[in-house]
């Protein structure tokens, strides 16, 4: 089983990363946070799951144990594919998504995409007993307000273009740099801010 593989990043999109590792070019379908750790040209190492169904042979990406672990637990949900899964995870990640589950939030559920009533109803019910340790310790606060509007910028930058990858590292440097703890920052401005940035890079 694959558990990891490190290469050279030769592309990034806003869903998979492909990797050469030792000459050999693998596609790996990505959440958010598993993508924001590549950057084309650069080297990276992510934690994968391989996956064989009918459609074939599927290769998973994350950024950490926890985040394959969190992936495997919402594949035991009925209805709930390896590609269903990965854009969930993509959509809202852990902390958020732990959250919604243990306060049973089905409305915030039903935002991510492709996720109805049926399927939100039946994520609070079969995964609430699976989370536990850390996952089951998450505040019960939902998605952040500031969580929001980052994500929103985010998206508004890979529609204008600009790479998973170079988005990813604009906002890390922007989190060193403490901009995104500015509580007078307002979407606009930070969305000036990171195009300033890119332009820069």
């Amino acid at each position: 089983m694959l558990r990891f593989l490190s290469g050279k990043v030769l592309s990034v999109t806003e869903t998979s990363v492909l990797l050469d590792v030792h000459g050999l070019g693998f596609e790996v379908l990505v959440t958010g946070r598993a993508g924001r750790l590549c950057r084309e040209g650069e080297e990276a190492s992510l934690v994968t799951q391989l996956q064989i169904s009918e459609a074939g042979p599927m290769l998973f990406g994350f950024e950490s144990e926890r985040e394959r672990s969190f992936f495997l637990k919402l594949t035991t949900v009925k209805g709930v594919g390896g590609k269903m899964a990965m854009n969930i995870l993509r959509a809202a990640g852990t902390d958020h998504l732990a959250a919604w589950i243990l306060s049973a939030d089905i409305s915030a559920l039903m935002t991510i995409p492709g996720v109805g009533r049926k399927t939100a109803e039946r994520l609070c019910f079969e995964m609430r007993a699976a989370l536990t340790g850390e996952d089951a310790e998450v505040p019960l606060d939902g998605y952040s307000p500031r969580g929001r509007m980052a994500d929103a910028v985010m998206e508004a930058l890979r529609s204008l273009g600009f790479t998973q990858g170079d988005v990813g590292a604009v906002f890390r440097k922007l989190k060193a740099e403490g901009v995104l703890d500015d509580e007078s920052l307002n979407e606009e401005a930070l969305l000036r801010t990171a195009l300033k940035e890119l332009k820069r890079n």
